[in-house]
């Protein structure tokens, strides 16, 4: 701080001065603001001091001044002491408020700020500072937050190393919030497992102890994290305590102890083998052999070879993953079998031809029946189910113009899939159907027939949803929702007391009672009928609901929804995504979902109990998108992303 400069004095100045001193003390102590007397006595002098010489002596506090006036700190990390400053007198009073955030200090006769931050907060800190001549206030502002550890991200993995760096302003370039990177300089390591050796990668190790691995993405070659058991050959992936015995190979194949071990063999029955299958579901029985504890049944079908398991001695070509393949002639499977005794599979039996039946190689759609409109564009469109068809493509045209195509893994698909910003109401859209068969899409020219279909004249109609209706309210306030219409332009909600029409006019499915056009009157039933937006015209609502007004109703804020939890699944997700919602109120939920550039793809409001059944996304190109799932004031939003 400065100190005035004053003329040099004698010894008499010095003791005046003095007096002045112990006068200006005593001053202060008595919280006088000035002096009253205009004059002073000193008790070591006969000299008269005036206030006019007092005041030459004290200067007004100014230009007060933090080294960081505003000040952002991390919990747990010592700050800098910041250091105040200012021009004038001595201080004789220096405050702050309110209190600083937990572990900071406030030296209340130097103004210095120091200490360890424990407590997220952050807020204007007044710092008041006086003398006998003045006061003079400074505002400053410290925001405490949680700093995050950040690790050296060398390589680039998203895995770090090192020693951590503390940083409350988000996570600076090359780190990563972990330290678990075994291989700082190697972007295809970053995780350390004890794992075991399994030199011929059949799943069983070689008996000898675990040891310490850096790897990445997937277990390398030559080890296994699981002990499944041990492997009495581990340079043959063929020899194994799961594998079947070979005879006359001179091998212990199946671990057992005993080379090529002879015992009985089993095979399918009689009315199993040699058949053609009217339907892959058809059950296929093995002779069954006294002690078994399971049958192995293999499938080789062209060079695919699948295996089942079960214990019983049936099963069918349904229950193989991946399926059998299939074509448009009969394809023959031939089947062995073989079963476990005192934990290890013996030796397969004679093999066995089983058809499967040729299969169409088209399908087409099967209802709505073609040329019919539908009765809401959400309605789902069938086509006839192939039992051999993993997944069907819907391509959908208006005349030659392609609108576009959605695959789905079962036989029905509904026109809002393909996109709702691509479909016009009252329209006629042509529909034909493509099938997935052994993995891959069959060619264009393999469409099925095509088939009309046309959309709604108008979007669906809406009707009051939630509150229920002849229910009553005492809240002048009370939001009114109605349900959601794909492709609506907006919603007018007509509201009737039996003398007037009142109308809310809004671009969302819901309102409040209090925007009514006067407000709602206490005392008064009302009827509710909602219309719907569409080409500049609403769409009258044909459902009306009675909702009562109490005489005591006043204005009352929602009540609180103490839970409200929302999880989307699967989280990357491929064909569609679900709501999971756990909430303690029955209140309508809506949601919205945006893509990356802020462009709202789809708003819907559905019931509480609705929204597990929902399946979203479906026609959704991969990306990322935002959900936005809100309930009365609660909002939840979640970032998903579509492979």
């Amino acid at each position: 701080m400065k100190i005035p400069n004053t003329p040099k004095k004698d010894s008499s100045d010095l003791s005046r001065f003095c007096v002045i001193i112990s006068i200006f003390f005593l001053n202060i102590g008595l919280g006088l603001s000035q002096i009253d007397t205009s004059k002073a006595v000193s008790s070591f002098s006969d000299e008269i001091i005036t206030n006019e010489e007092l005041n030459r002596l004290c200067v007004a506090p100014s230009q007060l001044n933090y080294a960081t006036n505003n000040a952002f700190y991390c919990t747990g990390l010592a700050i800098s002491p910041n250091i105040l400053s200012f021009n004038g007198s001595p201080a004789t009073l220096i405050t702050i408020s309110p209190d600083l955030p937990t572990g900071l200090f406030f030296n209340t006769t130097t103004g210095t700020i120091s200490g360890t931050p424990t407590e997220d907060r952050a807020g204007n800190y007044t710092v008041i500072l006086g003398n006998s001549c003045g006061v003079v206030v400074k505002v400053i502002y410290i925001a405490v937050s949680s700093g995050t550890n950040y690790y050296s991200d060398t390589d680039g993995d998203g895995f770090g190393s090192g020693t951590a760096t503390v940083s409350c302003s988000g996570q600076p370039p090359g780190t990563a919030t972990n330290n678990t990177d075994c291989a700082p300089n190697d972007a295809a390591k970053w995780r350390v497992s004890e794992l075991l050796i399994d030199q011929d990668g059949d799943g069983y190790n070689n008996g000898f102890p675990r040891v310490s691995v850096c790897y990445g993405a997937s277990i390398p070659s030559g080890y296994t994290s699981g002990n499944i058991g041990t492997d009495c050959d581990d340079a043959n992936i063929r020899v194994n305590p799961n594998a079947a015995e070979i005879p006359n190979n001179a091998k212990d194949d199946n671990c057992d102890g005993t080379i090529d071990e002879v015992t009985p063999t089993s095979n399918l029955i009689t009315s199993s083998c040699g058949v053609t299958l009217t339907s892959n579901t058809t059950l296929l029985f093995a002779h069954i052999i006294p002690g078994a504890q399971a049958y192995r049944f293999e499938v080789t079908n062209g060079l695919s070879v699948n295996v089942f398991e079960t214990s019983t001695n049936s099963f069918s070509l349904f229950n193989l993953s991946p399926r059998v393949t299939y074509s448009t002639t009969s394809t023959v499977n031939s089947i062995r079998v073989s079963y476990k005794t005192n934990g290890f599979w013996r030796a397969y039996g004679s093999s066995c031809v089983v058809n499967t039946p040729p299969i169409s190689n088209s399908t087409s759609v099967s209802s709505p029946a073609c040329g019919s409109f539908l009765t809401d564009i959400w309605n789902t469109i069938f086509c006839y189910n192939i039992p051999a068809a993993s997944a069907y493509r819907f391509r959908v045209r208006n005349g030659s113009t392609l609108i576009g195509t959605y695959e789905s893994p079962v036989n029905r698909f509904n026109l809002p899939n393909i996109g709702i910003a691509n479909l016009v109401f009252g329209t006629g859209y042509t529909i034909d159907v493509l099938l997935k068969i052994n993995g891959a899409w069959l060619p264009d020219t393999e469409y099925g027939a095509a088939c009309l279909i046309y959309t709604p004249p108008t979007p669906s109609l809406s009707r009051v949803t939630s509150p229920s209706c002849g229910s009553t309210t005492s809240n002048l306030w009370t939001s009114v929702y109605a349900v959601s219409v794909t492709g609506a332009q907006g919603y007018k909600f007509v509201v009737n007391n039996g003398i007037q029409f009142r109308e809310i006019i809004t671009s969302a499915p819901s309102c409040s009672i209090h925007s009514i056009p006067g407000g709602p009157i206490p005392g008064t039933t009302y009827t509710i009928r909602v219309d719907v937006l569409y080409n500049n015209s609403y769409v009258e609502g044909r459902e009306l609901c009675t909702l009562i007004v109490l005489p005591n109703a006043v204005r009352q804020t929602n009540a609180a929804v103490d839970i409200f939890k929302v999880k989307v699944y699967p989280n990357p997700y491929e064909n569609a995504f679900k709501l999971d919602v756990n909430t303690s109120s029955e209140s309508e939920l809506s949601f919205s979902v945006y893509d990356l550039f802020g462009r709202e793809l789809e708003a819907r409001q559905v019931s509480l109990a609705e929204s597990s059944n929902l399946e979203i996304g479906a026609q959704y190109p991969s990306g990322v998108y935002n959900i936005i799932v809100k309930q009365g004031d609660q909002v939840k939003s979640i970032r998903l992303i579509k492979r």
